[in-house]
């Protein structure tokens, strides 16, 4: 199954947020214990989802660009370019775990609120990607 990419969750989110009538009825089937409508749990999923594949990119882009100025810097005191190209990884990485936390918490939400099942030897997060992908897909 090829990688949830961004352009393929915007398109998910917008046709959740729009009201495709094939897909809630591939949500109703997919979950059908649910307590609340499940299009709403699953725009709440992919928007987390969405969200955390961004603050992912940004992280590899800032490490990236640090790796690419640290490897010609010469030795001693970092010159000033390196040392806000630090802060500023610092400050993605934060934003990265906020947004992973925040996937976290979207899942188990989703998943308490529409019953679906995590099969055993698969975690919460891992299960809601797949799901999401197959949904994309």
């Amino acid at each position: 199954m090829p990688a949830l990419t961004s352009s393929a969750l915007a398109d998910l989110v917008a046709r959740l947020q729009e009201g495709d009538p094939s897909l809630d009825a591939a949500l109703a089937a997919a979950a059908p214990n649910a307590t609340v409508p499940v299009r709403e749990a699953a725009l709440a999923l992919a928007l987390s989802q969405q969200a955390l594949l961004k603050a992912q990119a940004d992280m590899d882009l800032v490490a990236d660009e640090l790796r690419k100025y640290q490897k010609f810097a010469a030795p001693g005191k970092p010159n000033l370019q390196i040392v806000q190209l630090r802060k500023q990884q610092a400050a993605v990485k934060q934003t990265a775990l906020v947004a992973r936390q925040a996937f976290a918490q979207a899942t188990h939400v989703f998943l308490r609120e529409t019953g679906v099942v995590v099969p055993a030897r698969r975690t919460p997060t891992d299960f809601s990607v797949l799901w999401l992908g197959k949904l994309v897909g």
